[in-house]
């Protein structure tokens, strides 16, 4: 039985009991609800009183009567502005006026009706209206209101970015968010693209859910937004780090909602204009060292929206754009030929800018440039809204996004023509239709279409060309070579959605009963052309010029790969007002996708409560638990399936080629391709199907995380809130890569069997000698004309021993590994043990499992001020900690045969995290000046370790680490400090081929982040209606270098040697300035 299936049982008995045969519905996250009692002047209820909403910038109207204890309630409401009237006969009428209602929350307003003969009529303040504390709130998290995006610096205007506002939010492994100088791209590992986000309360980066108007925004291929609105367009922000409610699926994780503007009954508009440019940033910290200027660079933000309506109380319409043109850098540090025309069929576009010289025999030189990568993206929507007095709501909703840069993946020695288009289009089309049955009852339909077409197309269609390297794709060292042709990765992609969502809430004495249901139709089609433009490998330039490759490879075959995935969830769910002052919430939730057939039992029960122990409103005691289940990411499918029905050609020297280099005279020579046909003459004899060596694991799950928390929220001071919340966030079934092949090692380990292989392993000999040796005649061990191989434990990469036909190579076990395979003693041995492989005809078989941990522990303190109409202050502080043995879907372990060496710190586990942001206004006599600020801490973030890329412990997979033969914690060395990096290298060695090192995952602790951007605005009144509002923002206002260490390679790193091991290699942007101004009407 399964852990989850025991929990799950036991969270339904728990709700059962609390039922007590009632059947319920909870709190919707997407809406607000308003309840209340009236009574009269004596302090007794009052019976049928009919009390109204009016929503006040459209009109939209429903009514209530008070049952026998005097209360009403509306549920299902629209977020925005109220007003509140209760009238009976006899009674006065009282009205509540300004009522302001976001989602998720629930406001209460009770009435005390007074002798008829006048009408009392009520404001309610900002600052009443916000310092109320939500005592039926179950949910962990905030919303950001319009007012507060409008005013806060958001670096590049991504509504995203509001996430990080929130203490326990960290970013993705490997994140380079801001990063500041492009010229240090190759010194970073970059994230894999579905490496997600952002992680939510101790959630995977890839388990979160961001939804728009509640539909839909995931890109499921990848774990990031399909496509983000212009700020333009939004009216709220929803970040829920813990949710509750079993209405929401499809993320193990929190769930960021997007609420979007509509039309009211006021005509409204504006339009801004917002500008970066170089003059006004700072200089980054490396540009600064290597004494370069800064990197021209400028950014330009233009939109606008206008609404209004068609009709007054009845139809409505808004509209908005946005447009960002950014004109951004890139680096080439490529050796090129002096004459661009050195091999006429393949002639260049650049020249060499340093000084020449002579290599193979021809004519090169450095060529270090910067060149523009210009990146343009349109976002714009359209939305008519629609109301009847009969209780009906309909809402349609266009949105488009089409993005069109140039980059160039971050590798310096690609010049101009390798360089690939990104275009990123989304469409989507949304119909909302929110029924109002009676007073009790309400109906929620949503549907949505959406369009997704992200693709990588290759300037240059030649075939892609590496002058310098005769193995890899791209040089090893940075200046010793070129990349040339569609030597990248381009791929295309249409992904189709259809979604379907319905839910009929139903409210009984003290339940509210939801029931709903969703389904998600997926269509998504990935073409992935890496090599079908064929791939030439050069040694020299001697070679390139002579159109004398190494090697040639090609793909053939139909690179289109189909992926089918229909998502269904079903859900029902209690919210039990107990008493006055307690609410309990029960819900189960049912997933299923059809792209994991055999995973059908994931059931989510999920219990929550709100407690006000004091009976006052002014503080609340939270407590939730449940499971959460997370979704399919395509990339991992598609990673595992598409090669299976490809074909490849491989023409080299090598004894693994599918054919000699001659073959490349059927179609003329260089630089030709074959013709992308496995049935064709030319290459029927030349091709073999790639091997599926990945696969999904038989028994794969969809990941799941078991989620509690509880916290306590309180008003300490008028208008101040407490906020004090502990979570607790495993992750279980995560995915990760296994190497089902791997050697298994042998009784005394992998180095005992080297040192002295048994007779009868197949290849071992005896010499006449009486040494026992691998057979080398037919290079099977290695690529060298040398008949026998043996190891030994010296730290020689290689010597020859012996004579004519007992020659012998010996490749010394402790020596450095890397480089040529004649000379390699890791791939050497990794040959040798070929035999020991459960499939010995096969190399590494990846199998992706689910059968990875983690486990969160956070303690976050939050607190909010607020007073007059604006928010004051919001700062929040999160101690936690992160144990995982994973890293993205796609890592894999150390050591099949020990797992145990995964367990440790996770990549997003930051210590400690700080962040506050303000708004305020200055007196008219400073300026009435607006000043928003965000100042963000942060603790430094654990990173890897590694051997250099040796596979040193022979599980074909280079992620080993080393021995450490120091104490204590290892943290990074600041930039500069040779004497230290060096004193720290000292400190590890590399362990012997065919063993671990010693050192654990994760073992490093990078720099932290310290970060305080600001706004100053001031509102200029032109006329009644229109005002003119500049601005100035600035990022990282200090000038405070954060540096970047996302991960290390090392620590014998060949390129950068030990004067720089444990330094970061790259730094976050400096200050930056961006101006703007804005026109509203």
């Amino acid at each position: 039985m399964r852990t989850e299936f025991f929990l799950s049982i036991s969270l339904s008995l728990m709700g059962w009991g609390v039922w007590a045969g009632s059947l319920a519905l909870g709190q919707d996250l997407d809406r607000a609800v308003v309840e209340g009692r009236v009574i009269d002047a004596h302090g007794d209820v009052v019976v049928g009183v009919k009390v109204t909403v009016r929503e006040e910038s459209t009109g939209y109207e429903r009514e209530a009567v008070t049952d026998r204890t005097g209360g009403y309630r509306f549920s299902a409401l629209s977020p925005g502005n109220y007003t509140l009237r209760a009238t009976a006969e006899g009674f006065a009428p009282v009205e509540y006026a300004h009522v302001v209602l976001r989602a998720g929350q629930t406001v209460r307003r009770d009435f005390r009706l007074g002798p008829a003969g006048f009408v009392e009529r009520v404001t309610v303040s900002q600052r009443d209206e916000s310092s109320l504390i939500d005592v039926r709130r179950t949910v962990l998290g905030t919303t950001f209101t319009s007012d507060e995006i409008d005013d806060l610096p958001l670096d590049g205007r991504d509504p995203l970015d509001l996430v990080f506002l929130l203490a326990n939010v960290q970013a993705a492994p490997f994140e380079i968010r801001h990063l500041g100088d492009p010229g240090t791209w190759d010194e970073v590992l970059l994230p894999s693209e579905e490496a997600g986000l952002f992680s939510l309360a101790g959630g995977r980066a890839t388990a979160n859910h961001i939804t728009v108007n509640g539909l839909d925004n995931n890109d499921d291929r990848t774990a990031r937004e399909q496509s983000s609105p212009s700020i333009e367009e939004i009216e709220a922000v929803q970040v829920i780090t813990n949710q509750y409610s079993a209405k929401y699926g499809r993320a193990s994780g929190g769930r960021v909602n997007i609420r979007t503007r509509r039309g009211r009954n006021q005509w409204h508009g504006r339009a801004f204009f917002q500008i970066q440019d170089e003059v006004f940033n700072a200089n980054s910290f490396f540009r600064n060292a290597r004494r370069q200027p800064r990197l021209p660079f400028q950014r330009r933000h233009i939109g606008g929206r206008v609404g209004g309506p068609i009709r007054r109380d009845r139809l409505f319409w808004f509209a908005a754009i946005e447009r960002r043109d950014e004109q951004d850098l890139d680096a080439i540090i490529a050796l090129l030929p002096a004459d661009p025309q050195l091999n006429p069929h393949y002639p260049l576009n650049e020249t060499p800018t340093g000084k020449l010289r002579e290599r193979d025999g021809i004519q090169v030189g450095l060529l270090e440039e910067d060149f523009l990568t210009p990146s343009v993206r349109t976002t714009f929507a359209g939305r008519l809204d629609a109301q009847r007095h009969s209780g009906q709501q309909w809402a349609f909703r266009f949105s488009g996004t089409v993005t069109d840069s140039l980059r160039a993946r971050s590798r310096g020695a690609t010049v101009r023509s390798g360089l690939l288009n990104r275009r990123r289009d989304a469409w989507s089309i949304q119909v909302h239709h929110d029924w109002t049955i009676d007073a009790a009852r309400v109906n929620q339909f949503r549907f949505q279409y959406s369009q997704f077409t992200p693709q990588l197309i290759p300037r240059d269609r030649r075939p892609g060309v590496v002058v310098g390297s005769s193995r890899g794709t791209r040089p090893f060292i940075l200046g010793t070579g070129f990349v040339a042709g569609a030597s990248g990765f381009p791929e295309t992609r249409a992904a189709r959605r259809w979604q379907w969502t319905d839910t009929l809430s139903w409210e009984h004495h003290a339940h509210e009963w939801k029931l709903g249901a969703d389904i998600i139709v997926l269509r998504s089609t990935t073409s992935r052309l890496n090599r079908f433009f064929g791939f030439y490998n050069f040694s020299g330039f001697d070679d390139f010029a002579q159109s004398r490759p190494s090697r040639f490879r090609q793909r053939i075959g139909d690179p289109d790969q189909l992926i089918k995935n229909t998502i269904v969830g079903a859900f029902f769910e209690d919210a039990w007002r107990v008493r006055r002052h307690l609410t309990l919430t029960f819900g189960l939730r049912y997933d299923r996708e059809s792209l994991l057939g055999g995973d059908d039992n994931n059931f989510g029960p999920r219990l929550a409560l709100a407690w006000d122990p004091l009976a006052s409103g002014k503080m609340v005691v939270r407590a939730g638990v449940g499971i959460f289940y997370n979704r399919v990411l395509l990339r991992t499918i598609e990673d595992f399936a598409v090669e299976s029905r490809l074909f490849e050609i491989d023409l080299s020297s090598r004894a693994d080629a599918t054919g000699p280099l001659t073959a490349l005279d059927r179609i003329g020579g260089f630089p030709h391709i074959f013709p992308n046909d496995p049935t064709d003459p030319l290459v029927r004899d030349l091709i073999r199907p790639i091997l599926d060596t990945r696969r999904l694991s038989p028994d794969l799950r969809i990941p799941y995380s078991l989620q509690a928390s509880l916290g306590i929220e309180r008003e300490i001071f008028d208008g101040w809130k407490l906020e004090v919340d502990y979570t607790v966030h495993r992750g279980v079934k995560l995915w990760r890569d296994h190497n089902i092949n791997a050697p298994v090692p042998p009784p005394g380990g992998f180095v005992a069997f080297l040192l002295d292989p048994p007779l009868d392993y197949p290849g071992v000999i005896v010499l006449e000698d009486g040494t026992k040796v691998f057979d080398n005649r037919e290079r099977q061990i290695a690529d060298v004309g040398i008949p026998f191989v043996r190891f030994d434990l010296s730290d020689e990469r290689r010597k020859d021993v012996g004579r004519g036909r007992q020659k012998t190579r010996v490749y010394g076990l402790n020596a450095v590994g890397g480089g040529a395979s004649t000379t390699d003693p890791v791939e050497a041995a990794l040959n040798a043990v070929q035999y020991l492989r459960p499939n010995p005809r096969l190399g590494e078989i990846e199998q992706l499992q689910s059968d990875a941990q983690s486990i969160y522990h956070g303690l976050t303190i939050g607190v909010q001020k607020y007073f007059g109409r604006r928010l004051v202050l919001r700062a929040s502080y999160t101690l936690s900690k992160l144990l995982d043995n994973t890293t993205v879907n796609t890592s894999s372990p150390l050591d099949e045969f020990n797992l145990s060496l995964e367990r440790s710190l996770g990549r997003t586990d930051e210590r400690h995290r700080f962040v506050f942001s303000g708004r305020f206004t200055l007196p008219p006599f400073l300026g009435a000046l607006h000043i928003s600020s965000i100042l963000r801490l942060s603790s430094g973030r654990p990173f890897n370790i590694s051997t250099n890329g040796q596979d040193r412990n022979l599980s074909d997979v280079p992620n080993d680490r080393p021995h450490f033969r120091g104490r204590g914690p290892i943290r990074f060395v600041h930039p500069g400090d040779a004497s230290t990096s060096a004193a720290w290298a000292r400190l590890f060695v590399f362990s012997t081929v065919g063993t671990n090192g010693t050192l654990g995952r994760n073992a490093g602790r990078g720099p932290g982040i310290h970060r305080l951007d600001m706004r100053i605005s001031r509102t200029f009144r032109v006329r009644e209606r229109v005002t003119v509002r500049p601005w100035i923002d600035i990022d990282n206002v200090t000038n405070t270098t954060n540096f970047l260490m996302n991960g290390f390679i090392g620590p014998l790193d060949t390129r950068f040697r030990e004067s720089v091991f444990l330094q970061p290699r790259a730094s976050r942007k400096p200050r930056t300035m961006d101006l703007g101004v804005r026109i509203e009407f």
